[in-house]
């Protein structure tokens, strides 16, 4: 049972119901999730996440789905149930191929493209741990030609999926109808 139920549209303010509205259609979904309509008790929390959602996440050099597939390595690090599951659905909307989610979600270091692999081991590593990051991990991301705006983004990516996993987390959140229950898989590196 979640700590903090989720606010519904009909029961928001305008300004919270402005940005439901905004975040379902930018994002393709049929509804807002869980994840925003709990933040809907609080504008300007709410107004908050969805402009990192939307600036972090949606906008940027790097594709959409690659960060949804860190976001997903992070969460299920983190052992987030609900944005894991969350974000395993976006992928699969976003045609992520099958074996490739797979890979993620078995064992990261399985993962046979070697510059996505690389990209979701550094978001982990900030997620983890970011002090004990090197030159050699920021190397190993600009021989796959990425420069600072990449990297700074998935820097950005990871906090902002430790940034929702707290906050799912702290309010228990429940997953929503749309996007189901994930199955506890094997912990990845």
């Amino acid at each position: 049972m979640p700590l903090i139920p989720p606010l519904l549209p009909h029961d928001a303010p305008q300004e919270v119901t402005d940005v439901y509205e905004d975040f379902s259609r930018r994002m393709r979904f049929p509804s807002p999730p869980n994840f925003i309509l709990t933040q809907g008790h609080s504008p300007s929390v709410v107004r908050g996440s969805w402009d990192l959602v939307r600036n972090v996440l949606v906008t940027g050099k790097i594709d959409r789905w690659i960060k949804e597939m860190i976001f997903v390595a992070v969460s299920k690090d983190r052992n987030c149930h609900y944005c894991t599951a969350a974000h395993i659905a976006c992928c699969r909307m976003l045609g992520v191929d099958p074996s490739i989610l797979e890979s993620l979600v078995r064992d990261v270091k399985s993962i046979v493209n070697l510059k996505l692999r690389d990209i979701i081991l550094f978001g982990l590593k900030c997620s983890r741990d970011p002090q004990k990051l090197v030159d050699a991990d920021y190397e190993t991301l600009r021989q796959h030609e990425l420069g600072q705006p990449e990297i700074m983004e998935i820097i950005a990516m990871s906090a902002l999926a430790v940034y929702a996993n707290v906050i799912a987390d702290a309010t228990k959140m429940e997953p929503d109808a749309m996007f189901g229950k994930f199955p506890a898989a094997a912990p990845s590196n």
